[in-house]
């Protein structure tokens, strides 16, 4: 726990190896001694006995613990589904997650293998993406802040919906970032980029593949010329009111372009 956390007078499950799945010991919290050192008496077991514990040891309240041990069960359940499926961190369709779920917002986030939002937040994505609301993974689970984790595989089948439905959401990211880096990588010093770029370009490459990339083009090339039309129409419009300063400008700036 965060030493902002912890209070004298309260009692705390504490791991005296803080490993997951190490047995808890009962602990009160008696006073703060210093940094992260508290001075603390046993509950269970060793009743009565009075020791220093650091920050780190004190899990969470002990009237908490109950819940504490469902969700950490259900997080290494998550954890091992998403090992069985052959989820790497440092891979191609990790990066993809995380460059897709970045573009969503909605305080929706990706990490390490799980996508976690609010329930509602959930919902709202799934509309996004065409995706069916009434399915959910029998792995997902909500943890005591209220917040969904959502397993590898339903989010991955997600993100591809999401890249399909709103292309340019996506495509907009990717492209920015590739354009920005490619750009840096031929600044003296920067020439990390270039690897840093072949990493990326793998995971680049499946986004656009689920955004259906060259519809997503022909339907973005189609509205600049919507766009263009409109400037057009918008210079012969000034130039019928006599405004030919404005109509030059205009008619300038689309031929530089």
């Amino acid at each position: 726990m965060l030493r902002a956390e912890i209070q004298p007078g309260i009692d705390y499950a504490l791991r005296e190896r803080r490993l997951v799945g190490a047995p808890f010991q009962c602990v009160r919290i008696l006073e703060h001694i210093r940094k992260n050192k508290w001075k603390a008496k046993w509950i269970e077991p060793n009743p009565g006995l009075i020791d220093y514990v650091e920050s780190g040891q004190l899990i969470v309240p002990w009237k908490e613990r109950t819940l504490f041990l469902k969700e950490e069960e259900s997080e290494q359940r998550l954890e091992s589904h998403n090992l069985r499926l052959g989820y790497k961190e440092q891979s191609p369709m990790a990066r993809a997650m995380y460059e897709i779920y970045e573009c969503v917002g909605d305080e929706v986030s990706f990490y390490k293998g799980a996508l976690r939002c609010s329930p509602e937040a959930l919902e709202r994505l799934k509309i996004r993406a065409k995706a069916d609301q009434g399915s959910n993974s029998p792995i997902a689970y909500t943890d005591r802040q209220g917040q969904v984790h959502v397993p590898f595989d339903e989010a991955l089948q997600l993100g591809r919906k999401f890249c399909a439905a709103e292309p340019a959401t996506v495509l907009a990211g990717v492209e920015a970032t590739e354009r920005k880096w490619a750009q840096e990588a031929r600044q003296p010093g920067e020439e990390y980029r270039v690897s840093l770029l072949n990493e990326y370009r793998a995971a680049w490459a499946l986004i656009r593949q689920w955004a259906c990339f060259d519809a997503a083009v022909a339907q973005r090339e189609d509205q600049i010329q919507r766009l263009e039309r409109l400037v057009w129409d918008a210079v012969y419009a000034l130039q019928k009111a006599h405004l030919d300063s404005e109509a030059t400008r205009l008619r300038r700036a689309l031929e530089r372009d």
